[in-house]
């Protein structure tokens, strides 16, 4: 049975001239977030094995823009390089955290000029019910902002090798 979409999704994607299987793997490794999130979003805590798989659970303590929160993230499903042409992904759900519903597809796919594609796309209830729907705007605006600052991070990273 298929779920109906949420009506709150933020997608950013980006290409980078690095090898598709790197940029996967670089994901894979959960000590790698630390290495790109921006100023304004401070990991406090990471509990997460080394690298993660299906079924793998992340803690995290973290400060956004000083409100603290907490969050509990389990990984839902990894997808290898499959198919043509090749893609992978990874998908997280969190189990704990501010908000209600929150779910976060990360997808890789060697494109044509031989960069690689990288995409998430966040789907989310914003917290608050009824009242949080005002917040919707300004949480759009953020994770925009959040991801573009994590890809560009990511690019500076991976084609510096």
């Amino acid at each position: 049975m298929r779920r109906k979409p949420l009506p709150h999704v933020v997608e950013r994607a980006i290409n980078l001239r690095a090898r598709a299987r790197d940029v996967f793997d670089f994901h894979l490794h959960p000590k790698n977030l630390t290495r790109v999130n921006p100023a304004g979003l401070r990991i406090l805590s990471l509990r997460a094995p080394e690298k993660i798989q299906e079924g793998s659970e992340l803690h995290l303590r973290v400060s956004s823009w000083g409100i603290p929160q907490k969050w509990d993230v389990v990984v839902r499903e990894i997808r290898n390089f499959e198919g043509q042409p090749a893609k992978a992904a990874i998908l997280d759900e969190a189990v704990r955290g501010p908000f209600p519903f929150w779910r976060h597809l990360h997808e890789f796919w060697q494109a044509p000029d031989g960069s690689t594609g990288l995409a998430d796309r966040v789907e989310f209830l914003p917290p608050g019910g009824v009242v949080g729907i005002v917040l919707v705007p300004f949480i759009k605006f953020m994770l925009g902002k959040m991801f573009e600052a994590r890809h560009e991070a990511t690019r500076r990273f991976l084609e510096k090798r």
